[in-house]
Formats: C-alpha cells, structure tokens, sequence
C-alpha cells in the first residue's frame, strides 16, 4: 500500500473519528435501566401551566361557567367511554377524556421477533389532545370527559366493514355555547384529521391550542434511542430541531432534566416529536392555507427517556388540522407535504445520495422481498458501479509499487534538498505516466456512497424487524448470536473487520519501502483500522454489517483479478 492510500485511509478513520454529528450515531445497545424510566408525575394542570405563560382561570370564571350548564347536560353521567378504532395498519382505543385522547395506539407492521405489541402511547400520555382557548379571565382548558352521540358503535373495523373513513365527535357544552371535536379515521393512513370548533363559545382572541402532554412511548431497549429523540418544527419554511434526548457517546446519563420549553413564534407548519422510528406530529390543513400562529416543545423527565409536550395555536377560523401517528415512512411522511421527509434520510449535504440508495433499495425490495438479499444486491451492485475507480486505484498502486525503488533512491539522494527532490519525483512520475493522487481519489469519491449507506441504514424504519436468515432475526439491530454473561456476541462485526483487514492486505502486496518507519507503520495500519471499525461497528446495525461485509468480499476479488493482470 503506497503512502497516498495509506493517508487516505487514515483521513478517513479520523472523519469517522471526530466528525461532530458521528458521535451522535455510535453508542453499543444496552438494557435500559429501570430507575432511568421513571419520573416526576405531572398532572394535567401543571403540563397546562407549563405550556401557557398566563394564569389559571380564576374560580370565580369557573363558577360562572358552571351555572349555566343546562339541564340536559347536567343529568349526563360524566364517565369514561372507550371506542375501539381498527384498520390495516392499526388499532386503536379512544376515550372521551379530553374529547378524544389515545389510551392505546398499536402498529400492525415493523414489529420485531417476539414482540408482540408495538404500543406508541405511554401509560403517562392516555390524556392527549387537549383543547385550550382564552377566555374573558384567561385560559381555559377543555379537559374532563366530553359526551358522544348516544348512536356512536363503541367498534369500529375499517379494514373489514368496507369503510374508507370514520368520523368520531364529542362535544362539551361551556356556558351557551357548544365545543365540538371530531376525530376523522380513514383506512390505509396513519394521519388522522382532526376537527375543532369552538367558535360558538364566544371567546375573545380568535385562537384555540391544542396540546399533546407527553410525547410517545419509546419503542428500542437501547440508550442508543436517546441520540434520536428531538421535537421538529418549522419557521419561515425551514425545520427547526429541538433536541430533547442526550447527545452524548454513550446516549445519555439518565439525569433529570428541568421542565424547559422552545417557544417559536410566528407561522409554522407542524411541531412533532420523533423517536429513532415513530413519530407524532400536529401538522396544519396546508391545502386549506391555514398555518400554526404559534408552537411550543417542552422537555422534562430525564436525557435519556424524556417526556415531550406539544402545542400548537390555531385561528378559530381554522379549525381543520391533521395529527399524523405511526412510523417515519419516507413516503408517508412526504404525503403530508411540510418537507418532513427531510428529516428521514439523514444529513442535509447527502440527502441526494441518500434518497437515491434508498429508493434502488426499495426498488430492488419489490423484485425481492427480503431486505438481507437486498442488501446483498445492492453491495454488489455498488462494487460494479464503482469498478472503473477501483480498478484505476490498484493499477494506480500497482504503478507505484514498480518505480518505488526508484522513489526510494530519489528520497535517500536528496534527503538534504527537498526542492529538488520533489523535482526528481515529478519527473519520475510524469516519465512512468503515474499519478499519485490516483491511489486516493477514488477512494474518496467513494466515500460519500458509503455514509449514505450508512445513513439509510441507520435512519429508516424498513429495515426494523427484517430478517435474514438464520441468526440474523433484525436487520436494524445487532446480530447477537448469544450473550456471555452480560456481553452481547455479534458474528457479522468480526467478520466485517476480518474482510476488511484482507482487503488492506491485498492493496498492499508487493509494496516494500525502504524506510523501516514506513513499513511498521503500514503493517500497524493493517491490523489497527480494522480493529478500530470493529469496535465502532459492534453495536450497529446487523444490515450495515452485512453490507460492509459483502462490500469486503467483493473488493477481494475486483483485486484478485486486477492483481493477476500483467
């Protein structure tokens, strides 16, 4: 391996290395902690005081509420009702607290091997979707049990009634007027729409806010999760991200976190939470033209398991918005037309590289429907397209092992004039028709392909839950063969650094170097950078291994046919 390769490599171990936002992405999967789970109860008033700046109503508001309740409704049983809401991609249970929250939320799809549940909603988030407004004495909360219409099934079944949408209302009654909240279901989507009319009430301000208190339930045992847990919202068009996880190596210490809160004012299409793979967004009815008059983020728990509030104000006027619960579906999440899918794929400066591995995946995914053969075609694929580079790389290195005696006489004869030695290298190099940038370049080129890849592995949620075969029971996570005591034993990281390691070795035949330094150098290299991306690489994702794996293996044999040419 000639000293320009060699440098390559180490440039590139060292943007692995010290690239800010990689450290971000690497931390090994651990059992979460128990202690780390737990947190302060909040009660509903106090995430509403955190999520308003002006007081409480006053009693006497209250009072005046109160005694114009007509008959009709002071004779309704206030008690929790439940509907069951079921269609192909989930299931859910609604109550009438709050006029409509989520008790339960099940994914049908991206579930792993021996889960049996995929539950999104937290056993401290069942009060949901709360409706707030300005009254005369201030805020005002519409919580408490809403009344249905007696006729509402407590069942719904979308996916086998042949039934495209479902329409659930509840209403509450405030004085003279009548608040109305309708929850509209619609087979085939995980967005739900979501009808607020308050106009009746009389209130001055022009605005209602709803609010989501408490985020979604975390769904990887791994502090590895708590790197991707951010509130997201837009200003002026542009995404704005608010991490409310730990950013640390290791993915956060479990300490308590003071309740915080990120006000954005102005227009906004949507504010959100996502974890690494499920998201909860309250996203405007753009096709309507209505905009968010203002959102808020509130973060309080701990870093590594935090409980997540959001809000969003909205004219009276405009009452229609769309609340969008599920998985970060690249597809799904470009249907709500706000640029959310920008977030999806990774970093910005790749996103067109990263769209484009993901979509031949996808593609190659609709011929073969197992993501690992997928993976397998795709390396192979890559290897072929890059061939040309990888082939003008070793002839390049093959060059340069043939003049570098040459190289060496030059080096030791002037020593003492590095002018006109870099003189004698260059005419050496033009005379053999070497370039020595050669050995590099495509190495580089490359470069952007592999994050890409890595970035599509690590981001999207197609890969959750996707066997292989054999051991290989979950393409997005380790392939832990068993466990030793408490160390997880993962097969494809040893032997991706093992291939790794023969093809340096093959870029290397033949080279000798005059300078003993060199040398050694070369030969620690061959045994450190494997090993170095070996313990980085332990605690990723199965699929990514398996990708680099088959990379390697190509890579052997594109060398062992170009060693062989004379």
């Amino acid at each position: 391996m000639d000293r320009n390769t060699l440098i390559g490599f180490i440039l590139i171990g060292i943007i692995l290395l010290l690239y800010p936002s990689y450290r971000n992405i690497v931390s090994p999967e651990q059992e979460p902690k128990k202690e780390q789970e737990v947190f302060e109860e909040k009660t509903k008033q106090e995430v509403f005081e955190e999520k308003n700046s002006a007081k409480t109503r006053s009693e006497s508001a209250s009072s005046s509420f109160s005694s114009s309740v007509p008959p009709s409704l002071s004779a309704y049983e206030e008690k929790e009702e439940l509907f069951y809401i079921e269609t192909s991609l989930f299931s859910a249970v609604v109550s009438n607290k709050n006029g409509g929250s989520f008790s339960s939320f099940i994914i049908k799809k991206h579930r792993k091997e021996g889960e049996e549940d995929l539950q999104l909603i937290d056993s401290k988030n069942q009060e949901n979707l709360l409706v707030s407004f300005d009254s005369v004495s201030g805020p005002f909360l519409l919580d408490g049990f809403w009344r249905t219409d007696p006729s509402s099934p407590d069942r719904v079944f979308l996916n086998t009634e042949n039934k495209s949408s479902y329409t659930l209302s509840f209403y509450k009654e405030v004085g003279s007027g009548l608040a109305k909240k309708s929850l509209i279901f619609k087979d085939g989507s995980y967005t739900i729409d979501i009808d607020v009319d308050v106009e009746s009430l009389g209130v001055p301000g022009g605005e209602f806010e709803l609010l989501w208190p408490g985020g979604i339930k975390l769904t990887e045992d791994s502090k590895q999760e708590s790197l991707f847990l951010e509130g997201l919202t837009s200003q002026a068009g542009k995404i704005q991200s608010y991490r409310v996880g730990s950013s640390s190596f290791f993915g956060g210490g479990g300490e308590i976190i003071e309740p915080e809160t990120k006000n954005y004012s102005g227009e906004a299409d949507f504010v959100g939470y996502r974890t690494k793979y499920f998201g909860v967004f309250l996203v405007t009815n753009k096709a309507g033209g209505t905009k968010f008059d203002d959102v808020k983020i509130t973060k309080r728990g701990d870093s590594f398991r935090p409980e997540v509030g959001l809000s969003a104000k909205q004219k009276m006027s405009e009452n229609r918005l769309r609340l969008f619960f599920g998985p970060l579906d690249y597809e799904r999440v470009s249907s709500l037309g706000v640029g959310l899918e920008k977030k999806i794929l990774g970093w910005q400066w790749l996103s067109s590289i990263s769209w484009l591995v993901y979509k031949t995946m996808v593609f190659l995914y609709s011929i073969v429907p197992n993501y690992g053969v997928v993976v397998v075609l795709f390396a192979v694929i890559i290897k072929l397209v890059t061939y040309p580079l990888m082939a003008k790389q070793l002839r390049s290195t093959k060059k340069m092992q043939k003049i570098q005696p040459e190289i060496n006489k030059i080096k030791a004869k002037y020593k003492n004039d590095p002018k006109m030695q870099q003189q004698k290298m260059a005419s050496l190099f033009q005379e053999s028709g070497v370039n020595p940038l050669a050995g590099c370049l495509p190495m580089l080129i490359q470069f952007p392909v592999l994050i890409a890849v890595f970035m599509v592995f690590r981001n999207t949620i197609e890969f959750r839950g996707e066997p292989f075969f054999l051991w290989i029971s979950d393409l997005a996570s380790p392939d832990t063969l068993f466990t030793l005591g408490s160390l997880p034993i993962n097969v494809l990281p040893f032997l991706m650094s093992i291939s790794m390691y023969y093809t340096m070795k093959g870029a290397s035949t033949g080279q000798v170097s005059a300078d003993p330094a060199q040398e050694a150098t070369q030969k620690m290299m061959k045994y450190m950078f494997p090993g170095m991306m070996f313990f980085l690489f332990y605690g990723f994702p199965s699929g990514l291994n398996l990708y680099y794996f088959c990379f390697n293996i190509i890579q052997l044999l594109q060398q062992k046919i170009i060693n062989n040419e004379k």
